[in-house]
């Protein structure tokens, strides 16, 4: 296992950990409760952390996280199945859950 990050917020250290899972990577998240005992203990140790369980992994999951956060700029698109538009970023349809062509 390797430590990959530490964030300042539970709901951000969740959200990079769905994004490494969705991509395939095994990621956790720990210090999930020590947010309460900042300042008793050292930031370091109790903010948040994002794991990944291959070491092996760490360029790949800096990758995802990287293209997550920085999602290419494109033009709209309009589903073939539903006809309803969408931002560049989105690759299936929010409305019928067809994958963008």
């Amino acid at each position: 296992m390797k430590l990959l990050l530490r964030s300042t917020s539970l709901v951000h250290a969740a959200h990079c950990e769905n994004v490494l899972r969705a991509a395939g990577i095994r990621a956790e998240v720990r210090n999930t409760w020590l947010g309460g005992a900042a300042g008793d203990i050292p930031f370091q140790e109790s903010a948040p952390q994002v794991w990944i369980l291959d070491d092996a992994a760490e360029a790949d999951a800096w990758a995802v996280l990287n293209a997550a956060a920085n999602p290419p700029p494109g033009p709209r698109w309009q589903c073939a199945g539903c006809a309803e538009w969408h931002e560049a970023q989105f690759a299936s349809c929010w409305r019928c859950g067809a994958h963008r062509d």
